[in-house]
């Protein structure tokens, strides 16, 4: 992983432990730590207005990024963890698809839990097609929450 995608890592209070170590690894975390438009129909934290997004989306069959950014702001709950491994799913299912350059992954797994107090890890095993697997655990603690 680059030193500079490390420090913007390190600097959001998220902690990447595992196989960050080659050209998948990093698309997924730049997958994962992009910011994915909202819909009209997801909650915005802190009563906003801004649906965010990448802007090269407009150039993109399908959006990049993830909706992550929705749950930084919630109270850490089994709630919390599931959708934030719904969004993890979905920023990742690219890799899944043919989109004319072959697919870059058979699989993509990811699982959640919250090891300790006011922490969320996403644990990321992908699978690719010549069976190599990379495995790594994105984390970040919880500093705020917007419920009491």
């Amino acid at each position: 992983m680059s030193t500079i995608f490390s420090k913007m890592l390190e600097n959001t209070g998220v902690i990447v432990e595992g196989g960050i170590d080659g050209e998948i690894s990093t698309l997924a975390l730049i997958s994962l730590f992009t910011d994915a438009r909202a819909d009209d129909s997801d909650t915005l934290p802190d009563n906003s207005t801004d649906l965010r997004g990448w802007p090269g989306d407009t150039f993109s069959a399908s959006p990049w990024g993830s909706k992550l950014w929705l749950v930084y702001r919630e109270k850490l709950t089994t709630d919390t963890r599931n959708k934030a491994v719904k969004y993890a799913q979905d920023a990742l299912a690219w890799m899944l698809r043919d989109d004319g350059y072959g697919v870059t992954a058979k699989s993509v797994v990811v699982t959640g839990s919250i090891p300790q107090f006011q922490t969320l890890a996403l644990h990321i095993t992908i699978t690719k097609p010549d069976d190599e697997v990379i495995t790594f655990t994105v984390s970040k603690r919880w500093e705020t929450q917007s419920a009491v």
